[in-house]
């Protein structure tokens, strides 16, 4: 079976990384891509690769032409929930409710900032809200009261529960380096163990503890090695 780019370079990841992966053959219906076996515990992994969608390969198309393609909209982490929603039955249905499953994602443009840390925060916890007050006395002007997660989540405590992480491959240019960022989903039903993954040069982020009026960020998970 040909591989994409997104899985070979996992496949190389893993095998760099010392990660046993077995491919899951696809039969009948869609499945999972990989199973992970890192000291005897066993990770559902979906890979998928964004690539150009129709508006962006109409743009492309008359950046050749031209010089200058066309200006490009899309709403913060679009593309990141579509794969989630592309992915979360059949990870379900393969982790059978006993083991920790991640997507993980390939985008291989280099000014590409669909997978960035933004775009997978907003695409999993909802787009960046801020709250305006409008005073009675009109002479006052509206001020902000604070900020918070809104519309277009994909993970809540009763959605996507299965998807324990979201994954980002990249390629460092020139040195071809591989690395794997996992952001671990705060409502999984499974966590994916920090410490399982901390001894295989796999970068690692949760969202930080809520403040009121504040959006919660990304904050790096620090494993310490065992001696």
């Amino acid at each position: 079976m040909t591989r994409t780019e997104s899985e070979t370079l996992f496949e190389r990841f893993c095998s760099n990384s010392r990660i046993s992966f077995l491919r899951v053959p696809e039969i009948h219906t869609k499945t999972p891509d990989y199973e992970l076996d890192i000291e005897d515990q066993r990770i559902i992994v979906e890979v998928k690769e964004v690539t150009l969608n129709k508006e962006e390969k109409g743009s492309a198309r008359i950046l050749k032409k031209r010089g200058y393609g066309n200006v490009l909209t899309t709403t913060p982490g679009d593309r990141v929930r579509k794969k989630i929603a592309d992915s979360s039955a059949q990870l379900k249905a393969r982790s059978q409710g006993k083991y920790p499953c991640a997507l993980v994602l390939f985008d291989g443009r280099p000014l590409s900032d669909h997978l960035s840390p933004y775009n997978i925060r907003v695409a999993m916890y909802g787009l960046e809200q801020i709250h305006i007050a409008v005073p009675r006395d009109p002479s006052n002007s509206p001020y902000a009261t604070g900020k918070s997660y809104g519309p277009k989540r994909k993970m809540t405590k009763d959605h996507n529960t299965s998807i324990s992480a979201i994954g980002v491959l990249s390629v460092t240019p020139k040195t071809d380096v591989i690395d794997l960022n996992i952001y671990h989903n705060k409502f999984a039903a499974i966590t994916l163990g920090p410490k399982l993954l901390g001894k295989h040069r796999i970068s690692q982020f949760k969202l930080e503890d809520e403040v009121p009026g504040k959006t919660a960020q990304w904050e790096e998970i620090v494993v310490q090695r065992e001696p």
